[in-house]
């Protein structure tokens, strides 16, 4: 398993990943109708390369065995607070390996350890029971439930919204060296 940037000459394989997990992912994230080319996905690349360079966001590709199967992102920077959010993503048909419980982890101790947030928060939808099961495995608490935050396509969705400090982390990852993922 790795973590990485995923550059421009991916676009098809990320692509082909949204695509066949489309109804899946409607389900739960907002953005599947910016995705409805590979030239969609190219923009979208060029995009998160832009907040990587302005140090804004950073989106991942989370890889098994070379294929790309998800992704992870650290968004909403604000370090001036030492906080951001943390995000992910992973193909249904990757689900229940604890690969993104894993990669979770990877991340969190790169958040921690390397660029030295003090908070990390996680937003997912009240009745995305699976993302919150992540989100308490890696250790996150529960703050609250925002409610109708976010429109998704029809109707309005809740958000739990849940938080873990550094001093509350426990990496024991061994996904790879956090330091690494972003090179």
């Amino acid at each position: 398993m790795e973590l990485r940037r995923i550059t421009a000459h991916e676009a098809e394989d990320l692509f082909a990943l949204i695509d066949s997990n489309r109804s899946y992912l409607r389900e739960w994230l907002p953005w599947l109708d910016e995705h409805c080319s590979v030239e969609d996905t190219v923009r979208f690349l060029h995009n998160i390369a832009q907040h990587f360079e302005q140090q804004y966001a950073f989106h991942l590709g989370l890889y098994v065995n070379g294929q790309i199967v998800g992704m992870l992102s650290i968004h909403h920077l604000d370090w001036r607070n030492r906080k951001a959010s943390l995000g992910y993503w992973i193909g249904s048909e990757f689900q229940g390996q604890g690969w993104m419980t894993e990669a979770c982890k990877t991340l969190m101790a790169f958040c921690f350890d390397d660029l030295n947030l003090h908070r990390l928060e996680l937003h997912c939808a009240e009745h995305n029971l699976s993302s919150r099961k992540v989100a308490e495995r890696l250790g996150f608490a529960l703050e609250g439930v925002m409610h109708e935050v976010e429109w998704l396509y029809d109707h309005w969705v809740d958000h739990a919204v849940y938080a873990i400090l550094s001093s509350n982390f426990r990496s024991g990852s061994s996904c790879q060296d956090a330091a690494a993922i972003l090179e």
